[in-house]
């Protein structure tokens, strides 16, 4: 009997490491934005879209996992918007489902980014300290959609989130095993020290990486796959001023999307 009980106790042991192992957290996951279609055509009907229309869905990637992994919860969202051609930015209201998928009808060509962040916080209790935490994250994202013809140039400036990868070219322009170049910024400014890896949706495992440690732009070699790709930059800093009393060091991380024809 004794022995039955011992060997319960170690299954619960067991398990509940494993459960902290395996537990989700905001910090260990990340944000990306998923389209249905990044090069979307007009579309004119004379029943069903009498004044040309391009449709698509944009949906939410959170976890690890390509194209999505988890549910991204509410509780995490941070805001969703369009930038237009003009620059103006919409604000999206997303779905409700587990990936947030929202329809956006687009009536004019030209350039569209999706920008999506994830409410700020504070991940890791440190050992004797109480209220005080390994880092604070910040975490944001962008996906391109080109409706028809976008210029070279169309998605090369920033939209204005904190910490941000921006495309020097219109990955539309691109071809497998050509090279694009991006810049990374904290604050408007070069991210020095910022680590950039990209890999094709098509064949996950397969990643390119590149740093700013000593230059302002980085390069990606599209190396051999068309389709989606998802470039990733992570930061980190020691806690500013603001935030050395509630934690250790300051986290970013960016994400962005786009197709290779």
């Amino acid at each position: 009997m004794k022995n039955k009980e011992m060997s319960k106790a170690v299954i619960l042991i067991i398990v509940s490491c494993l459960c902290l192992i395996l537990a989700p957290s905001a910090f260990a996951h990340k944000l990306w934005i998923n389209t249905t279609d990044y090069y979307p055509e007009l579309f004119s009907h004379p029943k069903y879209a009498p004044v040309p229309q391009a449709k698509i869905m944009v949906y939410f990637g959170w976890g690890h996992k390509l194209p999505v992994s988890d549910a991204f919860s509410a509780d995490y969202f941070n805001g969703l918007n369009m930038i237009e051609p003009d620059g103006k930015k919409k604000e999206l209201k997303p779905g409700t489902g587990a990936f947030m998928a929202t329809e956006v009808i687009m009536k004019d060509e030209g350039a569209r980014i999706f920008a999506a962040s994830v409410k700020p916080g504070f991940y890791g209790d440190v050992k004797g300290k109480k209220n005080f935490y390994k880092m604070r994250y910040e975490m944001y994202a962008k996906t391109l959609v080109a409706v028809g013809n976008a210029s070279s140039d169309a998605f090369s400036k920033p939209v204005g989130q904190r910490f941000e990868i921006v495309p020097l070219q219109n990955p539309h322009d691109l071809k497998a095993g050509d090279w694009i170049a991006f810049k990374v910024l904290l604050d408007g400014k070069p991210a020095k020290g910022a680590e950039i890896s990209a890999s094709p949706y098509a064949k996950p495992e397969v990643t390119v990486v590149d740093n700013l440690s000593n230059k302002k732009e980085a390069k990606i070699r599209v190396v051999d796959y068309t389709g989606p790709w998802i470039v990733t930059a992570k930061l980190e800093l020691p806690a500013s001023e603001e935030f050395k009393e509630k934690c250790e060091k300051l986290h970013f991380v960016s994400t962005l999307t786009f197709s290779v024809p």
